[in-house]
């Protein structure tokens, strides 16, 4: 439902106060979303991701359908901690991107209107997020499952931890044995063990886990 006249106004004065930089290679969609905006003083369009790096603004709002999936994650490098919104992208690729640059505060899909695109904005501005119902809970679940495997790990033991992490670096079981200076057959029951605490299905996903946890953890 479109908001009447008087909604979209007292909107625009709050995001005309903020810059934003539209990184677009449409004109035609780029020039469409600066008209939502109410102007061209405070919304600059570039059309080459790289140009990002020599603007300060509040906002990035990135048309991630124009771009290749590469070009778009070119673009965080540059943007460092400043909040990124996608638009004009499908839920495939928001997904893929939310999931690897948490500074995506807003993600709008091709046929966003007026209204959508306005109330986004000034709810980023604002400090919160603007992310499709889907989009949030995929985010909600992975955290729940990062949460869950951070519990898991903690029940394991020290040495549960280094015979995973060892098989997660390409090791063998004999390897690991050779390493550790323990017998195979033990190499073999804390694995079983470490899985069986990790709920996880094989070895793969166990040694991942693990590598995760600990990587993440030397940040």
């Amino acid at each position: 439902m479109m908001a009447n006249n008087n909604n979209i106004q007292s909107i625009v004065p709050k995001v005309n106060a903020s810059r934003l930089i539209l990184i677009s290679s449409g004109a035609l969609l780029g020039n469409t979303i600066k008209h939502y905006l109410q102007g061209e003083g405070y919304c600059t369009l570039v059309q080459q991701p790289e140009q990002v790096r020599r603007c300060r603004c509040d906002l990035v709002l990135l048309d991630a359908g124009s771009y290749s999936r590469e070009r778009c994650l070119a673009v965080f490098p540059l943007v460092d901690a400043t909040p990124v919104a996608l638009i004009n992208t499908h839920e495939t690729l928001a997904s893929d991107l939310l999931k690897l640059h948490p500074h995506i505060r807003g993600v709008f899909y091709p046929g966003s209107n007026r209204e959508q695109i306005l109330r986004g904005t000034q709810a980023i501005l604002g400090g919160g997020d603007w992310l499709p119902r889907n989009l949030m809970q995929q985010l909600v679940d992975c955290y729940r499952q990062l949460n869950h495997s951070s519990t898991a790990i903690a029940s394991l033991s020290a040495r549960e931890i280094q015979v995973l992490a060892l098989a997660g670096r390409g090791l063998s079981n004999a390897d690991i044995a050779d390493q550790v200076n323990l017998s195979v057959h033990t190499i073999k029951s804390h694995i079983h063990h470490a899985l069986q605490k990790l709920d996880a299905s094989n070895r793969a996903q166990g040694a991942a886990l693990v590598l995760g946890h600990i990587e993440g953890g030397s940040r």
